[in-house]
């Protein structure tokens, strides 16, 4: 369970530090594989890059919610907080020179939130299901 914790963290930490970095261009960012990084700075994958880490970061979440064995309210407020880290994660760019505010990025995020913990609660239900049957 510790382990779920550090990546959530984690998570966040890299969405904030990915949003904050004051030139959006990922080519600068030291840490990020060329090929992503060029994925990443090409014009029409510059909304759905902000779906890809959170969608990791649902998938992480979904997996402690499942684990811990939380009620299905869990999970809405799950959706509802992930997307608040989209929120402060744009606002923060309202002050960087080089960013800007997008509510299409928080939609992105919201989007890729969603689709992790669907992904999460599947795996749970498939789990579930094989159990049952042996």
């Amino acid at each position: 369970m510790r382990l779920i914790y550090f990546f959530t963290f984690l998570g966040i930490a890299l969405i904030f530090y990915l949003s904050w970095v004051p030139d959006p261009h990922m080519s600068f960012v030291w840490f990020l594989p060329e090929w992503v990084a060029h994925w990443a700075d090409v014009k029409k994958n510059a909304d759905l890059r902000t779906a890809v880490p959170f969608v990791f970061l649902g998938f992480m979440v979904g997996t402690w919610l499942s684990r811990s064995g939380h009620p299905w309210s869990w999970w809405v407020l799950a959706v509802l907080g992930l997307t608040l880290v989209a929120v402060v994660a744009e606002a923060g760019q309202l002050v960087l020179p080089q960013r800007h505010f997008s509510w299409a990025d928080i939609l992105w995020g919201a989007a890729g939130s969603g689709l992790g913990l669907l992904m999460a609660f599947l795996l749970l239900y498939i789990n579930r299901q094989l159990k049952v049957r042996y």
